[in-house]
């Protein structure tokens, strides 16, 4: 008989922290203090978004909400290091917000030069101007890009994309060969990932708006 045993080598952990109904009233503050920022600047900046607005960096140095969310991020930043046994002692470095309506899209694109990225859903959507929060106990990466019917996930790619050219899939799923896994946004889910990690945000094709609010973090200074 022939004795083996698998190693799951070189994996890329994504975290998913889910504050469900009790985020609400951060979740509903935060809306405020975007939409009152996308007034005073409507411009806001182009970064991987095409289309859309993207705001001003430091979003948590002008918002209590988002100084609120920040430090959300820090402890669960902490936690993910905790679990994939990295240092601690990671700070947000900014903070912004993105709002993507109907044909808007982010192109593929890391944060390399950061420690730890994500992103966080105040809404699942806007619809008619009104907040869509559908909180529910489970979320979790899907694979492939998308579902085929529904827009607004973002989509994490392999860092080995390309490179797996030989080997032919089989039938059953299985995270060896998965190139992609996508999320749809659940009001108060926050995701966590390796900065180096490539993704990107598929557009809406109906009226609907998508939300997110996306860091990136550092060790701090002694």
């Amino acid at each position: 008989m022939v004795i083996n045993k698998l190693f799951p080598t070189f994996p890329t952990p994504i975290i998913l922290y889910n504050y469900g109904q009790e985020s609400h009233d951060m979740n509903v503050s935060l809306l405020e203090s975007i939409f009152k920022e996308k007034d005073n600047d409507k411009d806001g900046k182009v970064a991987s978004n095409m289309g859309g607005w993207h705001s001003k960096l430091k979003m948590e140095e002008r918002y209590s909400s988002f100084q609120s969310l920040k430090d959300k991020i820090e402890e669960c930043s902490n936690d993910y290091c905790r679990q994939t046994g990295y240092k601690e002692g990671l700070i947000v470095e900014r903070l912004w917000a993105n709002v993507s309506g109907p044909g808007d899209i982010n192109m593929p694109h890391h944060h390399g030069r950061s420690c730890l990225t994500g992103v966080y859903y105040p809404v699942n959507e806007l619809k008619d101007n009104k907040m869509e929060c559908r909180y529910v106990q489970e979320a979790s990466l899907l694979p492939g890009s998308w579902d085929g019917k529904n827009g607004g996930s973002v989509v994490f790619t392999d860092p080995a994309y390309g490179q797996k050219i030989r080997l032919e899939e089989g039938d059953d799923v299985s995270p060896f060969t998965v190139q992609h896994y996508h999320l749809y946004p659940v009001a108060g889910l926050l995701a966590v990932f390796p900065a180096h990690l490539i993704h990107t945000v598929t557009p809406f094709k109906d009226k609907r708006v998508r939300v997110s609010i996306s860091f990136v973090c550092k060790y701090g200074t002694d």
